[in-house]
């Protein structure tokens, strides 16, 4: 009795997946990205969770699974932001290069990529005062509060006089940078980007002589 071939299994059919978009491994910093930059093009009101899901390229149940509101994403975004700052080290660094160092950030950060977005989040802030007031509290806090704490320290070793106002110190420097910056016209952001250096460091010894500090 002859042995019968057995007939080879049919092929299967490749699957196919269901439409959708793929998921990414790096959604949280697509997120992130697209909410700054949709907030600072279009402020607080035209930004929306849609909105950012379209402008990341990925799928909105990605996002509404990780952010329950547009706020709740854009305070997860400022806090990377701050999480990637550069916070000059005060090691070894006199009082006036650490000022210097931390008004140069400053300024860099404002002429960056996300400067828009840090320019509408104050006037946000002033018309959302509910929304805006984790942020206003926390927002880019880190490199602000090592500068106060620097202050306070060149106070007590005698760098500064004990009578320096130590907040207006800050107001001083922080202030100035942020109008020098970010309510320039785009075209002048070259110029002043070259010219930021001489800026700061100029500023610094302003307000270092109007308070006396020890040369």
């Amino acid at each position: 009795m002859t042995q019968q071939q057995q007939t080879p299994a049919p092929e299967q059919p490749p699957v196919r997946r269901g439409p959708g978009r793929p998921r990414h491994a790096d959604t949280e910093a697509r997120a992130y990205r697209a909410v700054l930059e949709l907030f600072g093009q279009k402020g607080w009101s035209g930004l929306s969770l849609d909105g950012v899901a379209t402008h990341a390229g990925i799928g909105k149940s990605s996002i509404y699974l990780r952010w329950k509101d547009k706020r709740d994403l854009l305070m997860d975004a400022l806090h990377d932001l701050e999480a990637h700052l550069a916070v000059p080290d005060d090691e070894n660094m006199s009082l006036r290069d650490y000022l210097v160092a931390h008004a140069k950030a400053r300024g860099e950060l404002y002429l960056g990529e996300h400067g828009r977005a840090l320019s509408h989040l104050y006037s946000a802030a002033q018309a959302n005062p509910v929304e805006f007031a984790e942020i206003r509290q926390q927002n880019i806090s880190r490199g602000v509060l090592s500068l106060h704490g620097r202050i306070e320290k060149a106070v007590q070793d005698g760098e500064l006089p004990k009578d320096t106002p130590v907040f207006h110190l800050l107001d001083a420097i922080e202030g100035a940078v942020l109008v020098h910056v970010l309510f320039s016209w785009p075209k002048e952001k070259d110029t002043i980007r070259a010219g930021l250096e001489d800026y700061v460091n100029t500023l610094v010894d302003i307000q270092l002589r109007g308070i006396g500090a020890m040369a």
